[in-house]
């Protein structure tokens, strides 16, 4: 994927919020590929998914680095020192989706989750929900209260998953234990972030569109 041309002129004017919507696009599609990768070790699909999933990711950070690169490419606005605000935040919150994102996909790569990764990919797979919740809701548009239920389900899974790797009620190695509690770190703290970048978003289209 090729950087946009932007113009200097327009940067840090807001003009990132439009986007949020295709980003979290992206990170939903690197993360569901991510998670996928935890299970599919030593099986045919694993390089398949491999691949897909360092496509996937190659394309949310360049786009990542476009919005870095407009935001800096030239003077803040200070006429509207709300938009340039809302276009550091756009990149603050999806920046840090996609370092997690690939942290994800660092750790399923090289070992999956050992012995816990069917209860690590389930909450994974709820961290992917909320993002393709967080997408809808901008689309649709709808109230940010939409996603509490599914990032409390996150929360909730991470929560069970960290107690029980804390008793060893799991009965697994260390090692299959440190990835599970980083895996879960890195869901839970990517939903929240999703659904803070859907509030940008919304809060771009006026400080009353949706939040409620």
């Amino acid at each position: 994927m090729k950087h946009r041309t932007t113009d200097p002129a327009e940067a840090g004017t807001g003009h990132e919020a439009d986007r949020v919507p295709a980003l979290l696009l992206k990170a939903h599609d690197a993360l569901r590929g991510a998670t996928r990768l935890i299970t599919a070790q030593g099986t045919p699909e694993a390089e398949r998914g491999s691949a897909t999933f360092a496509e996937n990711l190659s394309a949310l950070l360049t786009e990542v680095e476009d919005i870095t690169s407009t935001i800096f490419a030239g003077p803040l606005n200070e006429a509207d020192r709300r938009s340039s605000l809302i276009a550091l935040y756009v990149q603050g919150d999806a920046g840090r989706i996609a370092v997690l994102i690939e942290q994800v996909g660092d750790i399923a790569s090289a070992q999956g989750a050992g012995g816990l990764a069917g209860p690590v990919r389930e909450l994974g797979e709820a961290c992917v929900n909320v993002m393709a919740q967080a997408h809808d809701v901008l689309r649709l548009p709808g109230p940010l209260a939409m996603l509490d239920q599914g990032l409390a389900d996150v929360t909730a899974r991470q929560r069970r998953l960290s107690r029980s790797l804390l008793t060893g009620s799991l009965g697994r190695s260390t090692r299959d234990a440190v990835d599970a509690a980083v895996l879960g770190r890195c869901y839970e703290e990517c939903a929240r972030r999703a659904v803070a970048l859907a509030g940008v978003g919304l809060q771009a289209r006026g400080p009353d569109v949706g939040v409620h």
